[in-house]
């Protein structure tokens, strides 16, 4: 046996026999016994499910179709979006594979003006169209065994870092029943508008556009200022500028926070939505609740900044009368928390009067922050927001402390009750008795004014109805804080993960080349196509004066126009197959070195090392 291996081995044309079969031998097994087996070598783990997908996808009671359409041959000429593409199809493989058959996946490449293409339109799926008048599909629809059917219409590149989040979040859409319940309490007139009652009793209350979105996505139900408890239907508890509360009313909000309700939290140094005309401060807080939940917002504080400050109309005329006021802000990119899957959508805030949550030091809680100031801030008291503003004044006044605060954050982790000594540890069950501690799962702003129209939203009346039409993204960043916090664990646990996208430099520098030999070559024949197309126009339009018909002569230039017209056509439609045809060339050619290179260099190599043996014998 060992001769006829040293044998083989010296043999070039019998080692790369071996080779060969070894390597199918391999690919074969790993592909009956290894399926769903991967190794993640990522950067960020794009590739690696997090622990509440697995859940998510082994908790499925029934199975799910995905039908992933994927117009892979059009974006060939993008290699971004052609990347991009093939994440989203290895992702959702990754996802079928480990629900072992409960997930069953379809791959479609939808042709033009084909079946699957309809079918991707009836599922409500949006295409891209392209300039040669083709439509790119990348989206998903899903559907379940008991008529249940959600979609991705188009997978955005902007979300890229959220894509298990959204593939999860479409996963439990197909089994929630109806709309999920939303309870508020609120000292602001939400439901009225400015003016409260008294505008609704004398026919112009105009409730607040985002009220008005939260009931279209959520039955929401307003508790009164005098509840002794939070419903127990409530899915999220959304507390907005509340009334002062009693001890008996804090303890029941304790106490929801801490058996694992879901709850958003929005209060303020200063609401100017109560009362824009204010001579005090209105301020609202928690009591002893926000330490017991790892933070602490310091009373009678506004935030100042000046990195941030809106520019506001002050009266007057001219550039004086518009000055920076500090204590409206315009919350930027730079500051929001991109790696968050809410403050990662939105591309900016408008907040007025905000305050700032510091961590309390020891607290057992984990403080994520999504909205934080620049570093050019500093605190005020809270009666220099209130009558007439002095934009001059503060931006005087202006000391920075060179930090950056904390308006929201996440706060999650263990955290134990503000009213211990309320708990009766000995009661039969713990509705009776309530709970010590518990892990918190709630979103804190320090800010209430993001509700209020005149910061975020432009509303006109268009014949009789009402249009709202936004100049920031708090609308936006309200509800989906709501839909991902009233989700399932899995969606509070996932974190965004890292951009797989790469910048394919020399790619993109090959595929500009390759357009650029063609463009002007395209674009002379365009000039060409468009001058024969006016002629012939000119000529066909013109009918000699006493005459019927053309002359032999004109008849004859008309024919050789029409000729030079399709034969312009013919030749511009080669170039553009020519430039595709290289472009896909130079995929294939990507191809080839992903796939094939390293092993050709492997056989090389080992050719290699066997010739050496062989010299070195023979020698």
């Amino acid at each position: 046996m060992g001769n006829l291996m040293s044998r083989l081995t010296t043999r070039p044309g019998a080692l790369i026999a071996l080779m060969v079969l070894l390597f199918l031998s391999v690919t074969i097994l790993g592909d009956r016994f290894l399926r769903g087996v991967s190794l993640d070598l990522t950067e960020d783990g794009l590739y690696t499910l997090s622990d509440g997908t697995i859940e998510t996808i082994e908790a499925l009671g029934e199975p799910v179709t995905f039908d992933l359409y994927f117009s892979r041959a059009l974006a060939t000429p993008y290699p971004q979006l052609l990347s991009f593409g093939k994440r989203i199809e290895d992702l959702v493989a990754t996802l079928a594979s480990r629900s072992g058959g409960k997930i069953i996946l379809n791959v479609i490449e939808p042709e033009p003006f084909s079946e699957d293409e309809d079918r991707a339109v009836e599922a409500g799926l949006k295409g891209v169209p392209l300039t040669d008048g083709s439509t790119l599909y990348l989206g998903l629809a899903a559907r379940n065994a008991v008529d249940g059917e959600a979609s991705i219409p188009f997978f955005s590149q902007e979300r890229e870092q959220f894509l298990e989040y959204d593939l999860v979040k479409l996963i439990g859409s197909l089994s929630d029943a109806g709309k999920k319940r939303l309870t508020l309490l609120t000292a602001l007139p939400m439901q009225f508008g400015p003016g409260g009652p008294q505008a609704m009793m004398s026919g112009q209350a105009q409730p607040y556009v985002l009220y008005e979105q939260l009931r279209e996505f959520y039955d929401v139900q307003e508790i009164a200022e005098d509840f002794t408890e939070i419903p127990t239907e409530t899915d999220v508890l959304m507390i907005v500028q509340p009334p002062a509360l009693n001890d008996d009313q804090l303890f029941a909000i304790d106490q929801f926070v801490l058996k694992g309700g879901r709850a958003l939290v929005f209060l303020d140094p200063h609401s100017e939505a109560m009362n824009p005309r204010a001579m005090a401060p209105s301020p609202s807080n928690l009591g002893p609740l926000l330490k017991a939940w790892g933070v602490d917002m310091p009373e009678g504080k506004v935030l100042g900044d000046a990195a941030l400050a809106q520019r506001v109309q002050m009266g007057g005329y001219g550039p004086d009368s518009v000055k920076d006021y500090v204590f409206w802000l315009n919350i930027g990119k730079s500051n929001l928390n991109g790696d968050d899957v809410v403050t990662g959508a939105i591309d900016t805030l408008n907040l007025a009067s905000v305050g700032v949550l510091n961590p309390v030091e020891g607290a057992t809680t984990t403080v994520t922050p999504l909205i934080t100031s620049s570093s050019a801030s500093m605190l005020f008291d809270a009666a220099r927001a209130v009558g007439m503003p002095d934009p001059d004044g503060l931006m005087r006044d202006m000391v920075s402390d060179g930090e950056t605060h904390i308006i929201g954050a996440r706060l999650s982790g263990p955290a134990k009750s503000a009213y211990p000594d309320r708990v009766k540890v000995d009661a039969p069950t713990v509705d009776a008795g309530g709970v010590a501690e518990g892990n918190i799962n709630l979103v804190l702003v320090a800010d209430s004014d993001l509700f209020d129209d005149r910061f975020w939203v432009q509303v006109q009346n268009f014949m009789g109805e009402r249009m709202a039409v936004p100049v920031a993204g708090n609308g936006g960043f309200v509800l989906n804080l709501a839909d991902h916090i009233a989700g399932s664990e899995a969606l509070l646990d996932l974190r965004a993960r890292g951009i797989a996208r790469r910048p394919f430099v020399k790619v993109e520098e090959m595929r500009r080349e390759a357009d650029a030999r063609y463009r002007s070559e395209e674009q002379a024949l365009e000039e060409k196509l468009q001058a024969a197309e006016q002629r012939l126009a000119e000529l066909e339009g013109q009918v000699p004066e006493g005459q019927a018909v053309f002359s032999p002569e004109q008849e004859a230039e008309i024919e050789r126009f029409r000729t030079e017209l399709v034969d312009t056509r013919k030749a511009l439609r080669e170039v553009k197959r020519e430039l595709r045809t290289e472009i896909e060339g130079l995929g294939h050619r990507l191809a080839f070195i992903n796939i094939a290179l390293i092993p050709i260099l492997l056989v090389l190599a080992a050719l290699g090392r066997a010739y050496v043996r062989r010299r070195r014998i023979t020698g």
